[in-house]
């Protein structure tokens, strides 16, 4: 055999001999990182920015004016967090620039015009409150309650015949209790991002003004900031060390749809209820004031849902034009001057708003049956008309008044959604919502039959309302809602 031969040979020896060893090794399938798994335990601390708004109620002059504005700040909080439930405690500063202001004029149907005017403004607030709510993988809903303190601006004005030029203003800390909803995602072991919605309620309180002229210097003047809605957006950073406690492992969702996610819709329907401004009305005219609304509503809702086991704990929004309205009209006698007045009322509302918590159950495999609570909002247009005919002299006063108006309530529903499979689900779903009553100033102009049209402005038509809705609509779910049933875990 040649040398090259006895070359070839023992090359292929050699190859033999490594396959063979390579064959002993053995093979690692490759590595797939299991799903992580967030426990929100522990203290954090983070930044927000949001926007708030509301009413403002002043007794004298009859003002009523929305304000509203930005606001920025931290927080810093401790959880808990046991199987799928966290529950904890938060402390929440902001400043914030939320203001209105308002300036009405009246020259009086006999003539002698006043003016008068008001500008609050909300510059600082902290909030102290408790959370509870439910996790699942990276997703925490929530609901929160507890007091929040406002430091607030006011300043106040009037001038006219038959009244001192005035001008006043005070600074105040108030307290009011406040309760919220919202959803924290999880980027990561330590970040996370929330959103969250916040309803103060304010009640009437006397405040005292330095330099009102005529009053040695200080007078209490009355104001009722009767509701501020707040929307943040948010940051989180949890501090130390992350450990799942592996004594309380989250409860899994029960087999079947799993409704944990985001998810986006629109939906539509009708609604119905009752307007009472018996407040502006003469008493001489029992049941005036009090009239039916009905019509149209569609928008759009968007939120989070939780799930773990059979139960379902969710926070949601929604946002809704309308064409509910309604009026009446009715003859009284007039008691100064004979004749009758005839009066004309109407009412609208121009958008509808709801920021509601909801709790439910899955049945089988792909319907959940809910029940919600929270905060309803409406933009609400709000008109008086008149003709007031004058005895034995032929001749006649009219007047046509009308304002806008933020009104806020309280809601409360009931629901189902049917997974359709995919990412898609169907709804049908009842409210009950309940307006607060609040002033309501109305500005517009008196017209005397052959005679001068005047400027006025009125504060005493104080509206409270109620109404039933009925909607359908179809969501869309961040995460696909699995059609078969499956287990997941």
């Amino acid at each position: 055999m040649t040398i090259t031969g006895r070359l070839v040979l023992i090359a292929f020896g050699l190859a033999l001999t490594d396959a063979a060893s390579a064959a002993d090794i053995p093979v690692k399938a490759p590595a797939f990182a299991p799903p992580p798994v967030v426990d929100w335990s522990g203290v954090y601390a983070g930044v927000h920015a949001g926007y708030g708004g509301g009413m403002t109620d002043w007794t004298p002059g009859g003002l009523n004016y929305p304000a509203a504005g930005f606001l920025g700040g931290g927080q810093i909080g401790i959880n808990k967090q046991i199987a799928s439930l966290v529950f904890g405690v938060e402390l929440e500063g902001s400043w914030a620039n939320i203001g209105g202001s308002q300036r009405l004029v009246d020259d009086g149907i006999i003539g002698g015009a006043t003016t008068v005017s008001a500008n609050s403004r909300i510059e600082g607030m902290a909030t102290f409150a408790g959370r509870a709510g439910l996790a699942a993988d990276r997703w925490f809903v929530f609901a929160k309650g507890g007091l929040t303190g406002v430091w607030e601006k006011h300043s106040f004005g009037t001038s006219g015949v038959g009244l001192l030029d005035q001008n006043a203003s005070s600074r105040e800390f108030r307290i009011a209790p406040m309760i919220g909803f919202g959803a924290e995602y999880a980027l990561d072991a330590h970040w996370s991002v929330k959103a969250e919605y916040d309803y103060l309620h304010f009640g009437s309180r006397t405040v005292p003004f330095n330099g009102l002229a005529g009053f040695g210097g200080v007078a209490n003047l009355a104001i009722a900031q009767d509701s501020v809605h707040l929307v943040k957006l948010g940051a989180n950073y949890r501090l130390g060390p992350v450990a799942v406690d592996s004594a309380y492992p989250p409860v899994k969702a029960a087999p079947g749809t799993n409704w944990t996610g985001a998810f986006v819709g629109v939906q539509g329907g009708y609604g119905f209820g009752r307007m009472d401004r018996s407040s502006f009305i003469d008493p001489a005219a029992p049941g005036s004031g009090v009239y039916d609304l009905k019509g149209w509503l569609g928008g759009i809702d968007g939120g989070v849902n939780v799930q773990s086991g059979v139960l379902v704990f969710g926070v949601e929004g929604e946002w809704m034009w309308t064409g509910l309205r309604g009026g009446q009209t009715f003859t009284t006698p007039d008691p100064f001057f004979g004749g009758t007045a005839v009066t004309t009322l109407n009412s609208r509302i121009d958008w509808l708003a709801i920021a509601s918590a909801k709790a439910g159950f899955v049945v089988g495999d792909r319907l959940l049956i809910y029940g919600k609570g929270g905060v309803a909002i409406a933009s609400e247009r709000h008109s008086a008309n008149s003709l007031e005919t004058f005895l034995p002299a032929p001749g006649s006063i009219s007047s046509a008044t009308s304002g806008t108006a933020i009104h806020s309530g309280f809601a409360l529903g009931a629901g189902a959604e049917y997974a359709l499979g995919g990412n898609w689900s169907i709804k049908g779903e009842y409210n009950y919502i309940k307006m607060i009553a609040q002033q309501d100033t109305v500005t517009g102009v008196v017209t005397f039959s052959g005679g001068p049209t005047s400027n006025i402005a009125r504060g005493f038509d104080r509206v409270g309302q109620d109404l039933q809705l009925f909607k359908l609509g179809v969501n869309y779910h961040l995460n696909p809602l699995p059609g078969a049933v499956t287990a997941r875990y």
